[in-house]
């Protein structure tokens, strides 16, 4: 994959600063880390049967900061007592990411090297692929999502998707990915929520029954997306926001008084008392 340009890397930075505006004016701020052991003692803590994907636990695969970080979604405004106390903001939403260079992602997850690469594993069963030979080819350098969660009270929001796209956009500049794959149920709610929340258009069944991070049957499938086209749609969004943004000036101008009518608008009783 040829390095990015200038340009796209300014590209990057116009959808990053946009994304960052947004969730600012939403209470929101967003943070990077790569010390994806605290995203794990994260979702310990979370009430609730939660899965913990071993694709991102340090202590099943070797993740480090040189091929891993996590994205961190912080409430700004905190209550008085919690500020007084030093109380870190609360945490709303996180994203973690790897990046995995292999030939075949597919490969990878039929090993079971995906899920448990930090040493060899004696109970070992190939992982079973739907339809291998219709599969597409991913290699390179792959970047994979996982262990998104979002608070209660804001999923169904916009905050989903733009936290998956900036995760993606790092991605991109940070470690020069070639695709982004992420692993899900795989059911028609799911699939839904890949392409609407998400924004990914692509995805295909790739695995049926046990699956080795969960240690329980489950049917996966996997959505994927080729830099070229995350170059092309955040382009695309900047475009837009960009005519929006011209649009809203326009018509704030159209909606002041000309220069003759300012003149002619009466003055104010105030300055006419200071006027005589």
């Amino acid at each position: 994959m040829s390095r990015l340009t200038d340009e796209e890397f300014l590209v990057i930075q116009e959808f990053i600063d946009r994304s960052r505006a947004e969730l600012d004016r939403r209470g929101f701020t967003i943070e990077i880390d790569s010390d994806l052991s605290k995203w794990v003692h994260l979702m310990r803590r979370i009430p609730g049967n939660l899965d913990i994907a071993s694709t991102h636990d340090p202590s099943k695969t070797y993740i480090h900061p040189a091929n891993a970080f996590w994205v961190i979604i912080r409430e700004r405004d905190q209550k008085l007592m919690a500020r007084l106390m030093r109380r870190e903001p609360t945490i709303v939403a996180c994203l973690c990411y790897r990046i995995v260079e292999t030939d075949n992602i597919a490969e990878e997850i039929r090993t079971q090297r995906l899920f448990f690469d930090r040493k060899p594993i004696l109970d070992f069963h190939p992982v079973e692929l739907v339809e291998p030979d219709k599969l597409p080819v991913i290699g390179g350098k792959v970047g994979l999502a996982g262990g998104f969660w979002v608070h209660p009270k804001l999923r169904g929001s916009k905050l989903t998707n733009i936290v998956a796209r900036v995760t993606r956009m790092l991605a991109v500049r940070h470690y020069g990915i070639d695709w982004h794959v992420s692993l899900v149920r795989d059911s028609p709610r799911r699939k839904a929520m890949i392409h609407n929340t998400y924004d990914i258009s692509d995805s295909v069944s790739i695995t049926r029954g046990f699956y080795p991070p969960y240690g329980r049957p489950y049917d996966m499938q996997m959505s994927y997306m080729h830099r070229d086209e995350m170059m092309r749609r955040i382009k695309q969004d900047n475009l837009e926001a960009a005519e929006e943004k011209a649009l809203e000036t326009s018509e704030k101008q159209e909606a002041l008084p000309a220069p003759d009518e300012q003149e002619a608008l009466p003055m104010p009783e105030e300055k006419r008392r200071l006027v005589n």
